[in-house]
């Protein structure tokens, strides 16, 4: 029987998934997200900053803007090679299957070489997360670590799940495993990105790393919660909401689709109430009185919406003129 992880759809994750869709939906071919290099250039630096910050690593953002540009550093030699891994990490993704393990072990060795000596290979000794002295998880056997990374992957090659679940269920079921010694965690988010990514190659540079390093309590809460309850749901909807709120700033709807919209509430408006004043309109929109006139005016110049009687005591009519 083939595996399955342990997750279970509910009405709140459907509602997130099309939420995100619809944000998603608005990043049109000539979105900054799409088409400028300094936004990407920025983000990929949030990135790697928020994702290795996660991890412990003190530098500041600006130590890692020069890191990637070439320039000296003072600090920690680990957490300068940190930063210059992970860039280079982020700079294969093009090259690199999300449905691979192959590929997923050739993305590990490069955020890890030269930090540990196994970098680029599934672990042979047992590993946990611990919160200090303290175990808070305990990683899948190491025996059995090949074989639950085989079946992950093959479920993700076969599922008919939405995109934007599997990429959230793979992370989930991958910090379970823990499969490497160490890298785990900024692997495993490198390979969500990567996930969403194949989806829709404009989210490659969404900046979860940074939702979830301002989030970061309430992420390793919601995962450890999972992980007590044998079941990633909680997992899942947290992950969604940082998918969305990640893709606020960028997904906003056009200047064509605002002005559509409020064409569209101003001729419901005044159909349904056709004494409606265009204070109504503005009070509705939540605009000035100045930007309801000029919609009325659009309408009517379109000749969508007429007036008839007076100004003062006539009515609107909406016709089916284009």
């Amino acid at each position: 029987m083939a595996y399955t992880p342990p997750f279970t759809r509910t009405p709140a994750i459907d509602n997130l998934c099309m939420e995100i869709a619809e944000l998603v939906g608005t990043l049109g071919p000539a979105s900054p997200l799409s088409t400028s290099p300094q936004l990407h250039r920025e983000l990929r630096i949030r990135t790697i900053h928020s994702s290795l910050m996660i991890e412990g690593n003190v530098l500041s953002e600006d130590a890692v803007t020069a890191i990637i540009d070439g320039k000296r550093v003072l600090g920690p030699s680990r957490e300068i090679r940190e930063v210059e891994n992970a860039h280079r990490a982020y700079e294969i993704m093009d090259q690199l299957d999300p449905y691979s393990i192959t590929d997923l072990l050739r993305a590990h060795g490069v955020m890890m070489d030269g930090i540990i000596e196994d970098a680029g290979r599934l672990r042979n000794a047992n590993a946990g997360v611990f919160d200090g002295d303290r175990l808070i998880h305990a990683g899948t056997p190491a025996a059995y670590v090949p074989e639950v990374m085989a079946e992950l992957f093959d479920w993700m090659r076969h599922t008919d799940l939405h995109p934007l679940l599997v990429s959230c269920v793979f992370h989930y079921k991958f910090e379970f495993i823990h499969p490497f010694t160490d890298g785990n965690g900024r692997t495993g988010r490198l390979w969500h990105a990567l996930l969403l990514a194949r989806w829709r190659p404009v989210l490659r540079w969404l900046p979860i790393e940074t939702v979830i390093r301002d989030r970061q309590r309430e992420y390793y809460a919601t995962l450890a919660h999972s992980n007590a309850v044998g079941t990633c749901e909680d997992f899942v909807a947290f992950m969604l909401t940082v998918i969305r709120q990640a893709l606020m700033p960028y997904a906003k709807p056009s200047a064509q689709t605002v002005a559509d919209s409020r064409e569209e509430q101003a001729l419901s408006l005044f159909s349904g109430s056709p004494t409606a004043t265009v204070a109504d309109l503005a009070d509705l929109l939540g605009c000035s009185r100045r930007t309801a006139e000029r919609v009325v005016a659009d309408l009517r110049a379109s000749g969508r919406l007429r007036r008839e009687g007076s100004a003062r005591a006539g009515r609107w009519r909406v016709t089916d003129a284009d």
